[in-house]
């Protein structure tokens, strides 16, 4: 059986996830059987009640009182959406994430154990409160973070500001390879398979057929030099449908990564704050060998 593709949606409070997956299931719920999951810290989730009337067929799977990328709730989210796949068999899986979220750690949860037998990290989306954007206090390192593991960012409600291209140009400075869109009311496409390997295999009419895949994370506090890096890169890239993430160098510098294949893309980004984190899908490679081959270089 083919593996899953999951998608993150993250973002700050208000900023509009909720508004984007009711898009998502107004547009592909008779055409694919979508799994939902709803990740809030309070202990009643108003949302999942709002999707639930919107009388689409889909399934839903609130964890509440906490984040699920919280390492006291990983077990329970983990044999939870195990339970609910194995119930539910669904074609695509969703998570709208807290907007306090560390979103690299679901690519761990997903890229280890039995659940990386099922499910793969297909793409990790940041929705973007245009009007709020510079009001996040003492939250905007979390919603840093997501913007700079995101694979797309989608400014929402630019038809409240004017300021459209400042805060564009501040996203681009975290995040150099993100897909940055602009919209109101979150009104965007969605690939409910993956285009980053869709791209590669054109034949394939059914956006949910493809071949077997692997998700995987590597996430250091060790720092490597850009030589090594640029080494690693070369070995793995070639065998990866992506590679992304940021590295921290020895020189003290850091370095945003997007690799497609043979094609290696490196951009210097500044006020770096966290740790080395590397995202990767294949089918030619594993975690295990992935994770050893980086922790040869940085010893």
């Amino acid at each position: 059986m083919n593996k899953i593709p999951f998608h993150i949606i993250s973002g700050f409070l208000g900023s509009g996830k909720t508004t984007f997956l009711k898009r998502i299931i107004e547009d592909y719920s008779e055409k694919f059987k979508l799994g939902i999951i709803q990740n809030e810290f309070a202990p009643s989730n108003i949302d999942g009640v709002e999707l639930k009337n919107s009388g689409k067929d889909f399934q839903l799977i609130e964890i509440n009182k906490g984040s699920v990328f919280c390492v006291c709730l990983l077990g329970n989210f983990t044999r939870s959406l195990e339970k609910f796949i194995d119930e539910h068999h669904p074609d695509v899986l969703i998570i709208e994430a807290s907007g306090l979220s560390d979103t690299t750690s679901v690519a761990e949860v997903v890229s280890t154990g039995s659940l990386s037998e099922k499910i793969y990290l297909a793409t990790n989306w940041c929705i973007v409160d245009a009007l709020n954007f510079k009001k996040a206090g003492l939250m905007r390192q979390r919603l840093s973070h997501q913007i700079r593991m995101a694979d797309k960012v989608l400014i929402n409600k630019t038809d409240l500001v004017e300021n459209v291209n400042e805060i564009t140009d501040e996203i681009r400075k975290m995040n150099p390879f993100a897909e940055i869109s602009t919209t109101t009311f979150c009104d965007t496409d969605f690939n409910p398979g993956d285009a980053a390997i869709s791209k590669f295999y054109p034949e394939l009419r059914n956006p949910l057929a493809r071949p077997e895949v692997n998700s995987m994370v590597i996430k250091s506090g060790k720092k490597i030099s850009k030589d090594a890096l640029i080494h690693f890169l070369n070995e793995w890239a070639p065998q990866a449908y992506r590679i992304k993430g940021f590295a921290n160098l020895k020189d003290g510098t850091t370095l945003a990564v997007q690799c497609v294949f043979e094609k290696i893309e490196l951009s210097l980004v500044e006020n770096n704050f966290h740790l080395t984190e590397l995202v990767s899908l294949s089918d030619k490679f594993t975690l295990k060998q992935w994770n050893q081959s980086f922790r040869e270089l940085v010893q």
